[in-house]
This record gives structure tokens, C-alpha cells and sequence, in this order.
């Protein structure tokens, strides 16, 4: 029983860790976003400060009484510093992932006959403030996931689209 938990530690946190390192690297560099902020927020929350407790975790399945002791030295040894390398890494990753995303100012359309819609939005880079706007036609993907694909407004079929002129996240008084 004690030695299945600990497998199931071990490879819970070796997928863990290639969904953490998938998403930082990756990740960044594919054309899906996050629908919901408060989501994004939540899941890079996780993996930021997951990952160091993920690769310790490691260490339930990796040293063994069937090791040699000096193996299970450089097994402790490299964990350790994996783990520091992880905490110095969370600094770097607070700002380039942590600041930084795509806000809806206003919904211009909704499409008449799926959940697509046309969005004004500006990069909110927190207390640095916006750091450019854009155009977009969003389409769902998987609940959690848009793809936004940058649209000329001037462009688009007319007919097809429902003009709304919703406020979007940001508030204005």
C-alpha cells in the first residue's frame, strides 16, 4: 500500500512538473489565452509555486534503500538544487507572467448564431499601465480557452454579427 502512494506521488508529481514546465515554455507561445482571468490567475498561481513541492516530491521515488548511499546523496543533492534553481526561477516568472494580460475593454459584436464575439482590448500591464490595444474575434475553445484572432471591424460581414457595445472588464465609473 505505502509503496503504490508513493508511486502515485512520484508520477503525479513528474506530470505535474512537464505541465509546469510545458506551460512556461511552450505554452507561451501558442495562440490560445485563458477566457477568464480570475482562471489564468489561479492556474500560473499553481505552477508557480507548485513546482518546487512537485520536484521535492520527486524525492519519495527516487531514493530507495536499494540505492547505494552515495546515489541517494546526488539524488538529495541535485534535488535540492533543482528546487533552488525552481525558487529563483519563481522571481523571474512573477514578472514576465505575473504582469501582463489581454483585458476586454468593450464587447463591439456577438455573432448571431455561435458564442464568437468581437472585443476591443488593451494589454493591462498593472501598475506599469497599458501597453497597447487590439481588435480581436474571439472563438471558444474547450470552456476554459479563446482563441483570439485579430479582425478589421471594417471588414467583417455586418449581417452576421449583432452590434452590442457591451462594457467589458474594466470598469469605468
Amino acid at each position: 500500500m505505502l509503496k503504490t502512494l508513493r508511486k502515485i506521488i512520484f508520477w503525479c508529481s513528474i506530470v505535474f512538473i512537464a505541465i509546469a514546465l510545458f506551460s512556461i515554455t511552450i505554452g507561451q507561445y501558442l495562440p490560445y489565452e485563458f477566457a477568464d482571468y480570475d482562471i489564468q490567475n489561479f492556474f500560473y498561481d499553481t505552477i508557480i509555486l507548485g513546482l518546487p513541492f512537485a520536484v521535492v516530491l520527486t524525492l519519495i521515488g527516487t531514493i530507495k534503500k536499494s540505492n547505494t548511499k552515495t546515489k541517494n546523496i546526488i539524488i538529495s543533492v541535485s534535488t535540492v538544487l533543482i528546487t533552488a534553481l525552481c525558487f529563483i526561477s519563481q522571481l523571474l516568472l512573477l514578472f514576465t507572467l505575473g504582469f501582463g494580460v489581454w483585458t476586454t475593454e468593450s464587447i463591439i459584436y456577438k455573432h448571431k448564431s455561435d458564442d464568437r464575439e468581437i472585443k476591443y482590448q488593451l494589454y493591462d500591464i498593472g501598475a506599469f499601465g497599458y501597453g497597447g490595444n487590439r481588435i480581436v474575434e474571439t472563438k471558444p475553445f474547450m470552456k476554459y480557452w479563446i482563441l483570439p484572432i485579430e479582425i478589421d471591424t471594417a471588414t467583417i460581414e455586418k449581417s452576421q454579427w449583432i452590434l452590442v457595445n457591451q462594457q467589458g472588464d474594466i470598469k469605468f465609473p
